[in-house]
């Protein structure tokens, strides 16, 4: 399973999906109802891992990182391995947020979307393929862009990252102009079974480098 970040349509999981040999369900959660809390949103997926009926792979990015490591902290039954890529523990330090949040209040729309995600890729989209997440990004309500990466801000996930025993693979592209390498680091020192691996890619490694990706998820098998 796997879980998209803050403006993310489950598209951008396409291209792994389609070199994984299982089946790849990517969550959908920005447009679905609210509340957006992380907690919220954490809940709900560990509700859709329980209608698998077995324990699943967990992936997240960016945001969706932020949430998966809250469904593997809360419900370990439910989660046998899990995949982080370019998130963390908490904020301090994603030089933006605030900016982006004002934006959201202020000026919600076609250039905030646009802005968000370029940053999101160290090379430029296919135009279709970024029509096609722009489009996604206009139908998300401004409410649960606002209450999600609110949420996040407030949230430091490090006193629970020592309860999350299963393996954890933290992906990190280091070109990434909105997560550091020590983003990356500060979550491995805290997770008791992890590794970090680094990338050549933006903030989207799950798209950029989907053959390092599938190679990250092995070695979670």
């Amino acid at each position: 399973m796997a879980v998209p970040g803050t403006f993310c349509s489950p598209r951008i999981y396409a291209r792994l999906a389609a070199a994984l040999p299982d089946e790849l369900d990517a969550v959908d959660w920005m447009t679905a109802p609210g509340p957006w809390r992380i907690e919220d949103i954490a809940a709900r997926v560990a509700d859709r891992i329980d209608q698998h009926g077995r324990p699943v792979t967990l992936i997240g990015h960016s945001t969706g990182g932020c949430i998966a490591a809250v469904v593997a902290a809360a419900r370990p039954d439910l989660v046998s391995a899990l995949l982080l890529a370019n998130t963390g523990a908490h904020m301090r330090g994603h030089g933006d947020v605030d900016r982006i949040l004002a934006t959201i209040a202020s000026a919600w729309g076609p250039d905030l979307h646009a802005a968000v995600l370029d940053r999101s890729f160290a090379t430029p989209l296919p135009p279709d393929l970024r029509a096609e997440l722009l489009d996604y990004a206009a139908r998300v309500p401004a409410e649960a862009a606002l209450e999600v990466l609110r949420s996040q801000r407030d949230l430091d996930l490090t006193p629970r990252l020592a309860s999350i025993r299963c393996p954890v693979t933290v992906l990190h592209g280091i070109h990434d102009r909105a997560r550091t390498l020590a983003d990356a680091q500060h979550l491995v020192d805290h997770l008791p079974n992890s590794e970090l691996v680094t990338v050549e890619t933006g903030h989207s490694p799950i798209w950029e480098d989907v053959p390092a990706t599938v190679a990250a998820l092995e070695r979670l098998r």
